[in-house]
């Protein structure tokens, strides 16, 4: 008879001996599959984050001017760690076909005149990142998607709709025309004082891709320049590496990872917790299967005496606990799957919900989660078998049935 064979047989005979280890590791496998998602899920959303939370360093021209050159911008792109730059621009132009809103009578130039802002992103930085501007109808300014956003009271004024055309002009009498892709609103433009400056009125605050822009101005630099990084851990080298481009001139240079660390402070914890539930999870295991299955080894010490004396090898005996206890697990495993794949999103989301994470986290059963468990638990089940049935493997067989029989 073959050993997994006896391991079926003795399933037969010890039912409750079966069922009460069946449940201990199914107890066993379920807490370790929840430890190692919420570990394992919390490391991932770290990982996630680090682009997601927008860590980033800003350069600002200290005179609001569009000082800042730009070759910076390709030096900064080939830096490592640095996956995106935003540069920023900013100048007043004059309408070519419609009429800026004009609140007061002013003769000046400016009067008369709009300002335009440059970006290669309006979502990530700026009024519309700080939730100033809200974008009512269009598409926002981005790497690949170009076009002019403009208020909803200058489109109101002019009859602008999407994908209308727009036209300025320089002062150095460049013109560029350009297609209307979004109208913003921000709230308070009836609130403004009524001595600001036309152009400097939020109504007339036009946003444009840099294509457009550098028609009007050529090779003029930038105002602001937003370095973005994936390893926010190492923010502070990569400003010392930045810091040299720009040395003696009038830029400031800031650093913005307030969100970051705002949000891997309780990560971090959860790690930090997760990682010690799941060494106590196994350790207890180890102990409490590795007790139960002792005492029921020393209650099979005879059977096992008879076995080997009748040629029966201690190597076939060692397969044949071992296929006891792995198929028990296994079956625990299958239930473990089942009741976390149905109540893992609530617990996840409850998990993660305290933290404003669960957007980030891609919490859920995975293969991953699923690999680890038997994993783990195949080593739980080779220590504790290991231990309890070594003693009886090493002692001699004889001796044994004289003990019991005397």
């Amino acid at each position: 008879m073959r050993f997994y064979q006896r391991a079926f047989r003795y399933f037969c005979r010890k039912k409750n001996k079966s069922v009460l280890l069946f449940l201990c590791f199914f107890i066993t496998s379920t807490m370790i599959l929840c430890g190692t998602m919420v570990l394992q899920t919390a490391q991932a959303t770290s990982r996630s984050m680090w682009e997601k939370t927008g860590t980033k360093i800003i350069l600002k021209d200290q005179k609001g001017e569009n000082e800042i050159q730009r070759e910076l911008a390709s030096q900064f792109l080939e830096l490592p760690h640095v996956t995106k730059i935003n540069r920023i621009a900013s100048h007043t132009a004059y309408p070519g076909d419609f009429m800026p809103v004009i609140v007061k009578d002013d003769e000046s130039d400016q009067g008369a005149s709009v300002t335009i802002q440059a970006y290669d992103n309006t979502e990530i930085d700026g009024s519309f990142a700080e939730e100033k501007y809200r974008l009512l109808d269009g598409n926002p300014i981005k790497e690949d998607h170009s076009g002019i956003l403009v208020n909803s009271l200058l489109a109101e004024l002019n009859g602008f709709q999407i994908g209308d055309p727009l036209t300025f002009v320089a002062e150095n009498g460049n013109t560029a025309t350009g297609e209307i892709t979004g109208i913003f609103f921000s709230g308070i433009e009836r609130k403004q004082d009524a001595s600001i400056i036309s152009a400097y009125r939020i109504e007339n605050q036009i946003f444009v891709d840099h294509a457009l822009f550098e028609t009007l101005y050529g090779d003029e630099g930038y105002s602001s320049i937003a370095v973005y990084t994936d390893d926010p851990e190492n923010l502070s080298s990569l400003r010392q590496q930045i810091e040299p481009f720009v040395a003696g001139d009038d830029i400031d240079i800031t650093t913005s990872d307030l969100l970051y660390h705002q949000m891997q402070a309780p990560l971090e914890q959860v790690i930090r917790i997760s990682s010690l539930m799941l060494v106590l999870i196994i350790i207890t295991a180890v102990i409490v299967i590795s007790l139960l299955l002792c005492m029921w080894m020393r209650t099979r010490t005879k059977e096992m005496a008879v076995f080997i004396s009748l040629g029966i090898s201690k190597g076939s005996l060692f397969l044949q606990a071992m296929t006891e206890s792995f198929s028990l697990f296994a079956l625990s495993v299958i239930g473990a799957v089942v009741i976390s794949s149905l109540f893992a999103g609530q617990f996840m989301h409850s998990l993660f919900e305290t933290y404003e994470l669960a957007v980030i986290a891609n919490a859920g059963l995975s293969k991953t989660h699923l690999l680890t468990l038997l994993l783990l638990g195949s080593v739980i089940v080779f220590i504790a078998v290991g231990i309890s049935i070594v003693q009886i493997l090493r002692a001699n067989p004889r001796n044994t049935l004289s003990k019991m029989e005397g």
